[in-house]
């Protein structure tokens, strides 16, 4: 054996060369086997089994459709080849090359000599080697050919079913069409239109007989059907020898990626959600947004198949009921990290997850090494998960979803238990996803603002279900006011001036944060403005300032449509007891941004958080706890109460 390795510029590829006889074989295997993530070529002279003439030839190695090399024998696929004097391009593509020195088990031998003579009027056509010259550009294989020999025809069929759902798949098949009036050899290329559970159906290009490939009538007889069946049994089919399919351009899908018209989940007999209505387009990221217990995960739950359902769910135009041709364009990221395993790194984590969709791990790799990459984890690529921390958990399984490269990811509350900053930095990478990657992003999540972050929303409250659906901006904009407020400011927190202003005459709506107040209103803020002042002024209640026209947020939003249904519901909200409730505002530290709505004549205030798991219905009597707060309080001890 020799070996070299050729450095050239920049410009110009590297090619690594070897060259074996065909006493080297096992070298030669211990050779490719190293290189097997790599695409190979060979040049090869031998003889031609059937005739005994000089062959010579050069292609690209074949591999299994699992990405391993074959041990006993060699396949290429040819790009040019001479037998004899003549080429042979016109006729054989695909070559088997068999390492004829190595000796067999006599069971094996036995087998296959009962084999032969079962086939001696059509021996095998086989090249008996001499010399190989194999080369390798170092260019990364990333199966885009997939080969198949007939004993593997079902694997194949199993491969190309939910392929055909997202690519265009191209097909080259050599075989035997076996009709009710002939045999011949036959080779086709096509594209793959459908899968049957025994049969490929192949939309034709080409076709042709290759021990006499220049018989024009021949060509036309054999394409005079433009689809041709593809099978192991049963006449009227190519009964393939050997199968190659190409993955080709993604199909176009439909824009709208998700669309759910009037679903509705019963469980036990208890009625979960209903009427619950969205879509989602191609390229966006919706949010389905709200309290725990309010239907959100019901939700996931149908369009994922996991709950029977009544209404309509269809993703990329498929009805959700059928899981299997849905998975492959469809990625899950749990909210429970411990799905993944522990004691795997971020890169096994994804190679173990990653073979159910039939991706080689060679390729899974390549694939994990870019996205932990993106995802800025790839300094701990290696590292156990389990020594990982909360934010970089959640990306090392945002990673896992995406390695079959989706189209579209649901993402179960994932910034669920991360603090602030590393929940901003989940979404600044949930951003790269959508933009760099184009996914489509489905996120559930019970913390109000990351509605900001989304395109679409939909809406749940506990005790209602499914509430609206909007942009955040017109979310916002559907409460009084139309997305704008009138902010005053005050020196101090004072609850009387709630009352006070609740009471003038235009205001729909109070929201208390702290010292600053939100007004809404269908007013013009001028006179809004100048009848709030006249009423503080009149109670004695110190002003620090008075802005125009602030664009409420989420927290408004939640503040308003809560007390909203409150009016609605007669001020039951059936969350929790009494006592519960009483002790839960106790137990939560307040936040200068939460907001507080007031249902005055109930006696009864709905305090609203950024985070909904901690909104909450207050029953104890606003005039109560107004009378027992001093005006002179200070902004600290108010938010101590």
């Amino acid at each position: 054996m020799s070996q070299k390795r050729e450095s050239l510029s920049d410009d110009e590829e590297i090619i690594e060369e070897s060259v074996f006889s065909k006493r080297q074989i096992d070298g030669m295997l211990d050779w490719v086997n190293a290189r097997k993530s790599f695409e190979l070529n060979c040049n090869i002279t031998g003889t031609w089994s059937l005739t005994g003439a000089f062959f010579k030839g050069q292609g690209k190695i074949l591999k299994k459709f699992d990405g391993s090399i074959f041990q006993d024998r060699f396949y290429l696929f040819l790009t040019e080849a001479e037998l004899g004097k003549d080429e042979m391009l016109v006729g054989r593509r695909v070559i088997e090359i068999q390492y004829k020195h190595r000796l067999l088990p006599l069971q094996i031998i036995r087998k296959t000599a009962k084999k032969l003579e079962r086939t001696v009027q059509n021996p095998p056509e086989i090249i008996e080697p001499n010399v190989f010259v194999l080369q390798n550009a170092f260019k990364k294989d990333l199966q885009n050919q997939t080969f198949f020999r007939n004993r593997d025809f079902e694997r194949a069929i199993s491969m190309l079913s939910p392929l055909i759902q997202k690519y265009e798949v191209n097909a080259y098949i050599e075989g035997v069409l076996i009709a009710k009036d002939r045999q011949m050899p036959c080779i086709i290329s096509g594209t793959v239109k459908k899968i049957s559970k025994k049969e490929i159906f192949i939309s034709l290009w080409s076709a042709f007989n290759p021990t006499d490939p220049l018989n024009v009538d021949m060509r036309e007889w054999l394409t005079q059907n433009w689809i041709i069946e593809i099978g192991q049994e049963g006449i009227n089919k190519i009964h393939p020898k050997y199968m190659i399919f190409e993955t080709g351009e993604e199909l176009a899908f439909t824009k709208r990626i998700l669309s759910v018209k009037d679903l509705t989940v019963v469980l036990g007999g208890r009625t979960i959600i209903h009427d619950v209505n969205f879509v989602l387009e191609k390229g966006q990221i919706m949010g389905i947004i709200g309290e725990s217990g309010a239907g959100k995960s019901t939700t996931l739950k149908a369009i994922l198949g996991e709950f029977d359902f009544q209404g309509e769910i269809n993703v990329f135009g498929i009805d959700a009921h059928d899981t299997k041709a849905i998975a492959p364009f469809i990625g899950y990221v749990p909210q429970d990290l411990s799905r993944m395993y522990a004691d795997f790194n971020c890169l096994e984590n994804i190679v173990a997850f990653g073979r159910q969709y039939g991706i080689s791990d060679d390729v899974l790799i390549q694939r994990g090494k870019r996205i932990l990459t993106d995802l800025g984890i790839d300094h701990i690529a290696n590292q156990p998960v389990s020594s990982l921390s909360g934010g970089q958990k959640r990306r090392a399984s945002i990673a896992i979803a995406m390695v079959h490269n989706p189209y579209l990811i649901f993402l179960d509350e994932p910034t669920s238990g991360l603090d602030p900053l590393a929940r901003y930095e989940l979404w600044d990478y949930l951003d790269i996803i959508n933009k760099e990657y184009g996914i489509t992003l489905c996120v559930i999540s019970h913390y109000l603002d990351e509605i900001e972050y989304c395109d679409n929303a939909c809406i749940f409250l506990r005790g209602i279900g499914f509430y609206d659906f909007n942009t955040p901006q017109g979310l916002k904009k559907s409460i009084p006011g139309g997305g704008l407020a009138l902010e005053i400011t005050l020196n101090t927190v004072n609850l009387d001036s709630v009352e006070i202003l609740s009471k003038i005459e235009g205001v729909i709506f109070v929201i208390q944060r702290g010292e600053r107040i939100r007004i809404l209103s269908q007013l013009p803020s001028k006179i809004l403005a100048q009848r709030v002042m006249n009423a503080l002024e009149q109670a004695n209640i110190g002003i620090h300032s008075v802005t125009y026209k602030v664009s409420v947020d989420m927290v408004d939003y939640f503040t308003y449509v809560s007390v909203l249904h409150q009016q609605e519901g007669g001020g039951d909200l059936g969350h929790l007891s009494e006592s519960e409730l009483k002790g839960k505002m106790l137990a939560d530290q307040k936040s200068l941004d939460e907001g507080i709505g007031y249902l005055l004549k109930q006696g009864q205030k709905v305090k609203i958080s950024t985070d909904s798991s901690k909104t909450i219905l207050d029953l104890e009597d606003f005039t109560k706890d107004a009378s027992s707060s001093s005006k002179n309080k200070n902004l600290q001890s108010k938010q101590d109460e």
